[in-house]
């Protein structure tokens, strides 16, 4: 190896430590440099950890050879050296000796190995304030300083005197602005360290002498160490041997020699989740390869922060011997230089009222230019929490305060980020001097008009006056607006704000007198709207609709501001008729305890609201108003309009109805409820987040339902104006028994808490495997955090050492925990299957629902590797930590199962099940369609692919509208699962496809007036035509293969779609139907309008026949047309079809042969029998019947019995005898009181049909007049009806022809109905003895 020496850093032939041998060996490598092998030769990166400059931070070594040099390039960044891909190293030529040790293994030389170089000059952090110039010198020592003092030069050699307390290691290894390296000899690597006796532990309290140490490290070790005197009292221990056995055994010698260092690191907030390192891995391996304890809270460790202000400090706490605290400190810097090359800051002490100042400043603008720099000044017109200071006298400087929550934001370059810095702070003191302010009392509703988004721009207004405004906020009731600006422009401010304002129209609207009878008081109505319209933001909408500012009130005096006057009269009239449409029916206040109030508007008011169309607006904290009931409509609530019209008295009362069903729920929740009580309960402030824990768990052990209690912390609920430091109490509000139990609960916890805290200092120490300390951890902490706060105790973990503190009883408890889980650990197995990428998507599921199945049931943790981009930024996260390195390393098809070894056998083997069925259902297959057949192959809501989906049993994906799209007109559709699923589903596809290639599309330009004929009645001349031409039966179909337009504005074509040959007959025979339509003829036969029904028919039956007939339209006048066109006949066909129909109907109407008969006006209906009669003459002998135009009489109504005395039906227990002259009679006359006689005409086709229809209305006539009588003979015993209809029916057929009556026994007979007898009186009263004597004979 190359060597230098160790005096002066020159080289010499005697004084090189090399002997002769060793410089022939050397000459011998010259001359055969094919075969020389060079060993041990250090990495030029090589390079020692810059030292911090504080004054326990100590530099490794002043050695030239092991100081960095400026690059042209600028050092890789560990995250970014994470992210380059692997590099094979070049294969070195074969060598004798043993391989080249490693030296920047860290597994064999932990201790002193050094980093990446780096740059050469590095910037300085932002946080600590320092010039841009100030950095690093190009020995990492912080501008030549060292241990406080100025160091004279960085250009010192290795011999140089090192400072007080400095430990030099320096070694053999060559000098990069030295001579030529040189060889030496394998083995015979040679470096130094130096250490100032105040470093070192006095010798009395060694555990042994410094020279059996010595010893005992050589005997160790394969390298020697000695300890030589140095210049200035410092002690050296030079060390030779193989690089790394040299470099432990220095560090060990270092670290049995020197005392015990604890020193603070203070870091960026936002760089703390950095150091701490996913799962804590990444402070972890600093303090594994160094050697030092490294310390943060739980609290710090636990939260990782991202973009917090730079300026917010921690701590990180460092511990251990020199070398091990130095080399943790440099690691520490390193991360923290790496992540704040780009600061993000936040400027607070710079008062918000200097910001539109500064962003009208052309400086401030311009320090954006050209420049890494995002710089965001909060635009402040308005404040929120922090009134402006009041008016100075004679209008001096104001003195402004600054706002923590409004602060300018800095992100960027370091550089461009500290000198926006001071450039905004120097900025702030000018105006500090220049800028004063005044008050004026302005109407609120003309505020939005004077700045904001209905009024001028704060920066035009600025650049016009040179001043700006402070509004109010809207939740305050104040009228001051705030003028800010220098002196002697403040008048010009106000006076362009009295402009502005008094350019506004207002309109004044008193809704409290739209309703000035409300039974609850007009003023109490107003406030009730202006409560509802305010939670429906419907004054907003206003103000948006009509540009205007509308200012409520709860009195009911409302006022209206608009710039233009049109629009304030617009909005005044829309809010009368609002509050008009929402009179006091529609509102129903309902007292309710306000502990209900947060269950009422989380839990139920959505469901009052569905299923009873009210709104319930629940009062906010602190507001004591009822809740108010509000009826809006049955319909959604997103559709719901706001009525702006008086609602109606029955509208009113359906109103009433749903309120008071509203009303009676909201009761029926709350009712049957103990008394609401609120108690105190003193718990000291350092409890609460326990207690709060505690009540968090008992509220989750509730059932479902269950209203929770109210907790507060720090005392009762107070106004906000009214709140005071938080008090050492806990109030609960609540039922009384669940009060009372959570009460003697909390107690009983504050109670153990307190004895607890008496125990705080019990610490238990035992062994955890170091290997399972990231299961402890977990992610961001969140195991370990959730441990500390279930039990209670302090956890903390390191090298193998778990170390609990806190009350005993808990902390054993703990312990128990963590060995229980520490045991199931060790049982854990891990299985590596070789799962290729492309099932991994099938095998995971939908969002991990294949996977979470898998490790919810067995237990285990299942690893499928991670994309590219997930890993990057897992690598990015924690690039050098061991966690991270193995997520990394994971292979594309590598799946990891880990878990208890009885859950992980099980996971595999169903895994790998399912990987043979995914393998087995994915077979794929594309088929190409046109982009225009998709929609027909989707169908209505997808129910054509659905049908072919579970037809075929495959997976069918059809492309969406943008992956569909594609110049050349085609889509492809995937189909993907068993082999015989997708041959089935290619198949069935590939034939739809076919059809819909060869469908044509033809349009057929059809007057609409023939489109009802062409479609038919009810599509049955289309149907027709489809079927014909050898379209599908299917009607789903027709429609899609015929399309008729549908408005006006669609024209007159019909679109005509299908196979080439079916379209073309479907047109064919339209056109044929269309010319036929066209070529008809109409003409006009006269019939007279009593002679329509001949033409008509029952339910138009004739008239359809006569159509069918001769292939013609009838269109027969309406009974409501008049004059000449009522008897207008008129026929519609082809001529000649024409004029045969017309002749037909003209016989058929001709003015037949007739005679007149009088009929007795009381016998009318009785021969007539409901029409049956004129029915029977018109089918038997084609004669009709007419009454020469006079009315028909009405009809009597029907004769009915009534039970004699009002007596009831017999018992089936009664004496038959004793109810044997207990029947009921009654006699009736059949025809009406009617005087006079009907004409009855009768027409017919000849003399010989009138003379056949005469006869049978005089044989009516005859029987009419006898039959003039009905009787009703109701029996005592129901079952002797059987005797009076005998066997067979022998019985009443010989009393009908003996009597010559019509008998009617009812079907019932237990329900005590009547024999109806009719026929002439003395026939009637004949055969009703003749029924009594039979009764009488059979009783």
């Amino acid at each position: 190896m190359a060597t230098e020496s160790a005096a002066n850093g020159t080289s010499a032939a005697g004084a090189d430590g090399m002997s002769a041998a060793e410089r022939l060996m050397q000459q011998h490598a010259e001359e055969e440099a094919h075969k020389a092998s060079v060993e041990e030769v250090p990495d030029e990166e090589f390079t020692q950890h810059p030292p911090p400059s504080g004054a326990a931070s100590l530099p490794i070594s002043t050695d030239p050879s092991r100081v960095a040099t400026p690059s042209g390039e600028p050092a890789m960044s560990t995250k970014a050296a994470g992210k380059q891909p692997m590099r094979e190293q070049p294969q070195q030529p074969a060598a004798p000796s043993k391989p080249a040790i490693d030296t920047q293994s860290e597994d064999a030389f932990p201790a002193l190995g050094g980093p990446k170089s780096q740059p050469a000059a590095a910037a300085p952090t932002p946080w600590s304030r320092k010039p841009a110039a100030v950095g690093k010198a190009a020995n990492g020592m912080s501008n030549g300083m060292a241990n406080g003092n100025t160091a004279p030069s960085n250009k010192s050699s290795r011999a140089s005197t090192p400072l007080s307390g400095i430990v030099t290691p320096s070694s053999t290894a060559p000098s990069q602005r030295g001579p030529t390296p040189q060889m030496n000899l394998p083995g015979r690597y040679s470096e130094q360290i130096q250490l100032h006796p105040s470093m070192m532990t006095p010798r009395n309290q060694l555990k042994k002498p410094v020279n059996d140490i010595l010893r005992d490290v050589n005997k160790r070790s394969k390298a020697n160490v000695e300890m030589k005197a140095g210049p200035g009292g410092v002690v050296v221990f030079e060390g030779t041997g193989p690089v790394d056995a040299v470099r432990v055994a220095l560090k060990e010698v270092a670290t049995q020699l020197c005392s015990k260092q604890n020193i603070s690191v203070p870091v960026p907030a936002s760089i703390r989740g950095k150091i701490v390192g996913k799962q804590g891995a990444t402070i972890q391996a600093i303090s594994k390869k160094t050697g030092a304890r490294i310390n943060i809270s739980k609290q710090e460790a636990a939260e990782i922060l991202e973009d917090d202000d730079m300026d917010t400090m921690v701590d990180v706490t460092i511990e251990g011997d020199p070398f091990a605290v130095q080399m943790a400190r440099q690691d520490i810097e390193k991360i923290v230089n790496e992540h704040t090359a780009s600061v993000n800051t936040r400027l607070k002490n710079i008062p918000a009222e200097y910001y539109p100042f500064m962003n009208a400043n052309s400086r401030v603008s311009a320090l954006r230019e050209g420049r890494d720099l995002k710089m965001q000044i909060p635009h402040y017109h308005s404040w929120n929490q922090q009134a402006p200071p009041q008016t100075p006298m004679d209008r001096k400087p104001a003195t402004f305060t600054p706002q923590a929550g409004l602060p300018i934001q800095l992100s960027g370059d370091r550089q461009a980020v500290a000198e926006a810095r001071a450039e905004l702070e120097r900025q702030a003191e000018q105006l500090q001097r220049q800028l004063t302010l005044e008050q004026m009392a302005i109407e609120r509703g003309r505020h939005q008009f004077i700045v904001g988004d209905l009024g001028t721009s704060l920066n035009d207004f600025l650049a016009e006056t040179g001043c700006s405004v402070i509004l109010p906020p809207d939740n305050d009731d104040s009228e001051l607006l705030t003028i800010v600006g220098p002196p002697e422009r403040i008048e010009e401010g106000m006076n362009k704000i009295m402009d502005l304002a008094s350019s506004m129209s207002m309109a004044s609207a008193d809704i409290a007198k739209q309703h000035a009878n409300a039974p609850r008081g007009a003023q109490a109505h107003a406030r009730d709207i202006t409560r509802y319209l305010q939670q429906r933001q419907a004054i907003e909408e206003l103000e948006r609709m009509h540009s205007a500012r509308i200012v409520p009130d709860s009195t009911g005096a409302w006022q209206i501001y608009a710039r233009d006057g049109k629009n304030a009269m617009k909005a005044r009239s829309d809010i009368m008729n609002l509050i008009s449409g929402h009179p006091p029916t529609r509102f129903q206040p309902v007292e309710v305890d306000p502990f209900f109030h947060e269950h009422l508007r989380e839990q139920h008011a959505r469901q009052i609201r569905d299923q009873h169309g009210v709104r319930v607006i629940v009062p906010a904290e602190n507001d004591e108003s009822p809740v108010l009931l509000v009826f809006e409509d049955r319909a959604a609530s997103p559709d719901y309009q706001l009525p702006r019209r008086q609602p109606s008295a029955q509208d009113a009362q359906a109103f009433q109805q749903a309120l008071e069903q509203a009303q009676q729920d909201i009761l029926k929740l709350i009712s049957g409820r103990e008394e609401i009580v609120s108690r105190d309960i003193e718990a000291p402030i350092k409890f609460h987040d326990k207690v709060r824990r505690h009540v968090d768990r008992h509220h989750q052990a509730l059932p479902e339902g269950a209203i929770p209690l109210q907790v507060l912390y720090g005392g009762p609920r107070q106004p906000q104006q009214q709140r005071r430091q938080q008090t050492p109490n806990v109030n609960l509000r609540g039922p009384q028994n669940e009060v009372d139990a959570l009460m003697q609960s909390m107690l009983a916890f504050i109670e153990q808490e307190k004895q607890d805290e008496l125990e705080r200092g019990f610490t238990l120490s035992f062994d955890f495997p170091q290997k399972f300390a990231n299961h402890l951890i977990g992610r961001k902490g969140e195991n370990i955090n959730r441990l500390r706060e279930e039990f209670d105790v302090d956890i903390q973990l390191n090298e193998g050492k778990c170390e609990i503190k806190g009350p005993e009883a808990k902390a054993n408890a703990c312990k128990k925990h963590i060995l229980d889980m520490a045991k199931k650990l060790e049982d854990e197995a891990t299985h590596h299957l070789n799962i290729p990428a492309q099932f991994h998507r099938d095998l995971i599921g939908a969002q991990g629902s294949q996977v979470n199945r898998l490790q919810d049931r067995y237990g285990v943790r299942v690893n499928f590797p991670r994309t590219r981009q997930a890993a990057e930024d897992d690598a990015s996260e924690a690039a050098d930590t061991t966690a991270g390195a193995h997520r990394n390393s994971q292979l594309p098809h590598e799946v990891i199962i880990k878990g208890p070894g009885k859950g992980a056998d099980a996971c595999r083997d169903e895994l790998l099940s399912l990987l043979q069925y995914v393998k087995d259902n994915s077979f794929t297959a594309t088929v190409s369609v046109a982009q225009n057949q998709l929609p027909s192959l989707i169908g209505s809501g997808g129910k054509e692919m659905e049908s072919m989906r579970l037809e075929t049993g495959a997976q069918i994906d059809v492309p969406g509208s943008r992956e569909a799209a594609s110049p050349t007109g085609r889509a492809e559709i995937r189909i993907k699962g068993s082999k015989k699923a997708v041959e089935e589903a290619k198949k069935l596809i590939e034939e739809k496809a076919k059809v819909f290639d060869n469908t044509v599309t033809r349009n057929l330009d059809i007057d609409k007036r023939h489109h009802r004929l062409i479609i038919g009645a009810q599509g049955t001349n289309l149907r027709s035509i489809i079927t014909e031409a050898g379209g599908p039966d299917d009607t789903r179909l027709h429609n899609r293969m015929i399309r008729f337009p549908k408005t006006e504005a669609d024209g007159n074509a019909i679109r005509i779609e299908g196979q080439k040959s079916i379209v073309d007959k479907i047109c064919a025979s339209i056109q044929a139907l269309v010319d036929e339509q066209e070529s008809q003829t109409n003409d006009i036969a006269e019939v007279k309008p009593d002679k329509h029904r001949l033409l008509i028919g029952r339910g138009g039956e004739t008239r359809r026949q006569l159509e069918q007939q001769f292939g013609v339209s009838i269109n027969v006048p309406r009974q409501s047309e008049s004059g000449p066109q009522r008897s207008q006949v008129r026929v519609s066909g082809q001529p000649s079809n024409v004029e045969k129909a017309k002749a037909h109907i003209l016989e058929m109407t001709k003015d037949m042969e007739g005679e007149t008969v009088s009929v007795p006006r009381r016998f009318h209906h009785s021969i007539a029998d409901n029409g049956q009669f004129f029915r029977r003459l018109r089918n038997d002998h084609k004669v009709t019947v007419d009454h020469a135009g006079q009315r028909p009489p009405p009809k009597p109504s029907t004769p009915t019995p009534s039970r004699a005395n009002g007596a009831s039906m017999p018992l089936i227990t009664d004496d038959p005898a004793a109810n044997a002259n207990s029947h009921s009679w009654e006699m009736h006359d059949l025809h009406s009181a009617e005087e006079g006689d009907i004409p009855w005409v009768l027409a017919g086709p000849s003399q010989e049909a009138i003379a056949s229809a005469r006869a049978k209305l005089d044989k009516a006539l005859e029987e009419a007049g006898k039959q003039d009588t009905m009787g009703f003979l109701i029996l005592p015993d129901p079952r002797a009806y059987r005797h009076v209809i005998g066997p067979g029916g022998s019985e009443i057929n010989r009393i009908r022809k003996q009597t010559g009556t019509k008998i009617q026994v009812p079907r019932d007979q237990s329900k005590g109905e009547a024999i109806e007898i009719a026929g002439a009186k003395a026939g009637v009263e004949d055969a009703r003895d003749i029924i009594l004597e039979i009764v009488q004979n059979n009783a």
